[in-house]
């Protein structure tokens, strides 16, 4: 759906926000964008948008390439960037009536968009009196109000309460299911970006570190797993597995740990047990989350 390749751009001469940048979007996807304030996150969202211009490289959007011309393509895409465009004085139903002007839409809609964020009861209210939570709710209705294919949410869980930050990403993964919608988020909140995306995308000033699936970045950073094996003799336990394993193993409760590269070792290390008749009560995989993960690519940890 988006293929970014090669993409630079500089706000001043011989300082590059964007440094030969590349990722691609697989369409009906949800793909986190991530990166420290001042990475580049938004700047490349204003590239994708038409709103800056590019210095060199291609963006490619439903297999037509971007510039500010590029009118039709921009029709198939909502977009939400930093802060929503509200106006104050009017209220939220006020507000979507103005898009429905720009883009020649029924107005029986606007209800309909503003129920989807969970709206409705304050539709008569003025924007400016709508709490942060609800201007960020309000700026997801404008993206929907068209139906595009194509939503570039940048920070859109902004401000929302934790019911709200779940609401949002039901929504999220229910047009993703049910409608075939390409989402294109960019979050600091990294548990909910691993708990909704099929894919990632780790920027650092402007460079990209990682482009693709989340369990490809957790074996490219973390070289051995950690399994933590539950018994009734744990200490034994640890003596029996010590020789199978290169790594040192830790005491965990009723448990032990241990770190391996390949998890082939693990029926291994139950048949030594079973064999002296030490009782297995669970084994299980201890994933870093995507957080860690994040700090160890970027050096934060």
């Amino acid at each position: 759906m988006i293929t970014v390749r090669n993409l630079e751009f500089s706000y001043k001469k011989g300082d590059k926000t964007i440094d030969d940048l590349t990722f691609h979007v697989p369409h009906g996807s949800i793909y986190g964008f991530l990166g420290a304030n001042g990475s580049g996150k938004t700047t490349t969202i204003r590239l994708m948008l038409g709103l800056c211009r590019a210095e060199s490289g291609e963006i490619m959007i439903g297999g037509e390439q971007i510039n500010r011309q590029s009118v039709e393509a921009f029709r198939k895409i909502g977009a939400l960037i930093e802060n929503p465009s509200i106006y104050g004085h009017l209220t939220g139903k006020e507000n979507l009536q103005l898009h429905t002007l720009y883009y020649g839409l029924d107005r029986r809609q606007i209800m309909n968009a503003l129920s989807m964020v969970g709206l409705r009861y304050v539709a008569e209210k003025k924007a400016g009196r709508y709490s942060l939570g609800m201007k960020q709710r309000l700026g997801l209705a404008l993206c929907l109000l068209h139906n595009p294919s194509l939503l570039i949410l940048d920070e859109p869980l902004n401000g929302l309460d934790p019911q709200g930050i779940a609401e949002i990403r039901a929504l999220l993964l229910q047009m993703q299911r049910e409608e075939g919608k390409t989402i294109f988020i960019s979050s600091h909140l990294l548990s909910e970006i691993e708990n909704t995306c099929d894919a990632i995308c780790i920027i650092d000033k402007g460079k990209m570190l990682f482009s693709g699936k989340i369990e490809a970045l957790r074996d490219s950073v973390i070289r051995k797993r950690v399994y933590k094996i539950t018994s009734d003799r744990p200490e034994e336990a640890m003596q029996l597995i010590q020789p199978l394993v290169t790594s040192k193993i830790t005491k965990d409760g009723n448990g032990c740990l241990i770190y391996i590269e390949d998890k082939e070792i693990i029926p291994d290390i139950i048949s030594r047990l079973t064999e002296k008749n030490i009782r297995i009560y669970e084994v299980t995989g201890i994933e870093n989350n995507l957080e860690e993960l994040y700090l160890k690519l970027t050096n934060r940890l």
